[in-house]
């Protein structure tokens, strides 16, 4: 406590601030960081958890929903595509409303309506109302997808501003972590019950349980106030220094009134943005969201911010490109190569010849009306999943945790640009690896490396745009990212579809390129603060 005292009237001194008047960076450093921090991480971090279950969920309910809802191949592939799809219609979405009228009533709002989503859409009954359940569940999980960021980062400091946004990004590993293990002890329960005609089984159950968690972290996150600095944003600074005399009691044990910042000054994009009291009365709620979005587009157009706006949303296209190429197409391998050792256990395969012979084995198979799974064995439709999906899943999101420890404790210990360069391009390499794999032992030990390296450039490549930009276009620039996100994402499927059986190389060398590219557009990124 001494040093803390001593520390803040260190602060007091240099940041110049004797008078009682600051600016938000030199009031949200005299607020030290503690208690309140630590609570408010973990917040954020639940929510983001929650946010990475409905992003995976889709990989352990569709071999179940397959049985139960007759799916094909094209509408499993439609419930995953519809669902990103829903995420890429809300980005600028979501980006507009939460720069217009804060972060926490947008995080609020969407967090509550998808669990209510997920528990609805485990009553589903056919493939079309679980469609449309998936692609609104993808529209509002948007929101909090990005607006976390925004939200987190606006807490804190510029020091702990980056470090504290990669060391989020451990709940989303941990999510991933989390969702094979449940879905483990869930989906294989003997459960089924009929109701006037809706049956509900383990894997709707699965569904809705994860909405439960996302409904009370929503009721938790009631307790907490608007960010400070979005406040002082649109000239509400009174409001934020209520907040800022909170949290410094909180992390201090000091009375509020021995806050040393007695004034806020304004944000300098005030004068940009305008003053929202200067509308008329007569001004509609559209006209006034027309507004803001020609505020933060032209705003958001302007050079600097334009160019790096751009390139962010490009090599974040890149890592998503990657990041959901191999992600989803990887646990399909898995399974090629154990049946085929299995089959073959003193022979060795690459991943395109095991793709070809797998090919060739389904179109022999097909004229004779044989049931036969991706390795072209004799098979019945069945609703559990190998348990080889779960162990694998677990071992490649494990090790991922260690890029969220690693990248939290460099961030401030390296330049800015070091983490995603140098990610990016080795993820770009160990993609390139995956074309010379001849067993499952070596595609998982690829598949870690690759994982590690994708999922750590992905956090840092955020927490970079959330300091890069100022507030008034933080959480549309960071919305717009995500769509860019998203969009890749979709492409890179679409691409390992549609190119995969013609010519296995081409997607595996594809996504790797496009990866190692982003990787070297992380090089024009600002070494610091624009």
């Amino acid at each position: 406590m001494v040093n803390q005292i001593a520390s803040l009237s260190y602060l007091v001194e240099s940041t110049g601030v004797k008078d009682g008047t600051a600016d938000f960076e030199k009031a949200i450093k005299l607020c030290g960081y503690g208690k309140f921090h630590y609570g408010f991480l973990l917040l954020c971090g639940v929510m983001f958890l929650c946010v990475g279950c409905q992003n995976g969920i889709n990989a352990y309910i569709l071999p179940s929903a397959e049985c139960d809802l007759k799916l094909t191949s094209e509408q499993k592939g439609l419930l995953n595509v519809f669902f990103l799809l829903g995420g890429v219609v809300s980005s600028l979405f979501w980006g507009v409303f939460a720069d217009a009228y804060g972060r926490r009533y947008i995080l609020l709002l969407t967090l509550f309506t998808d669990s209510i989503l997920s528990i609805g859409g485990s009553l589903s009954q056919s493939f079309n109302v679980l469609l449309i359940f998936r692609a609104l569940s993808g529209f509002f999980i948007g929101a909090p997808g990005s607006l976390v960021y925004s939200y987190l980062g606006e807490f804190h400091a510029e020091k702990q501003r980056v470090k504290t946004i990669c060391y989020v990004g451990f709940f989303w590993t941990l999510s991933w972590l989390i969702l094979p293990g449940l879905a483990w002890i869930i989906i294989p329960l003997p459960l089924s019950f009929q109701f006037n005609g809706i049956v509900y089984n383990s894997w709707r159950l699965f569904l809705a349980v994860i909405g439960i968690p996302t409904m009370l972290i929503t009721l938790i996150a009631t307790r907490y106030p608007e960010s400070p600095k979005f406040l002082v944003s649109q000239g509400r600074t009174e409001e934020a220094l209520a907040i800022l005399r909170k949290i410094y009691a909180i992390n201090t044990g000091h009375h509020e009134d021995e806050y040393p910042v007695k004034m806020l000054l304004p944000d300098d994009t005030m004068s940009i943005t305008g003053n929202k009291s200067s509308y008329s009365n007569k001004d509609s709620v559209l006209t006034e969201l027309l507004r803001n979005v020609w505020q933060q587009m032209r705003c958001l157009a302007s050079p600097p911010l334009l160019k790096y706006a751009l390139l962010c949303w490009t090599i974040y296209f890149a890592n998503m490109f990657g990041y959901y190429g191999f992600g989803l197409w990887l646990p399909e391998l898995f399974n090629r190569f154990e049946n085929y050792h299995n089959l073959h256990p003193n022979r060795t395969v690459s991943v395109c010849k095991l793709v070809r012979e797998t090919n060739l084995e389904l179109a022999v198979a097909a004229p004779k009306n044989i049931l036969v799974d991706s390795v072209g064995i004799v098979n019945e439709c069945s609703p559990n999943m190998d348990e080889m999906v779960f162990i694998n899943s677990l071992t490649i999101n494990a090790f991922c945790l260690l890029g969220n420890i690693v990248s939290g404790y460099l961030a401030n210990r390296v330049g800015r640009r070091t983490i995603p360069v140098t990610t990016m391009l080795l993820a770009g390499v160990f993609g390139f690896m995956i074309y010379f794999v001849t067993s499952s032992v070596q595609i998982l030990m690829v598949s870690c490396m690759f994982s590690l390296m994708i999922v750590t450039a992905n956090f840092v490549i955020s927490s970079i745009v959330v300091d890069i930009f100022p507030t008034h276009v933080g959480a549309v620039t960071i919305c717009m990212m995500t769509c860019f996100g998203r969009i890749g994402a979709i492409a890179s499927n679409l691409a390992f579809g549609m190119l995969l059986d013609i010519s296995c190389e081409v997607p595996i060398f594809l996504v790797g390129s496009i990866v190692i590219l982003g990787g070297l557009l992380a090089f024009v990124l600002p070494k610091k603060k624009s």
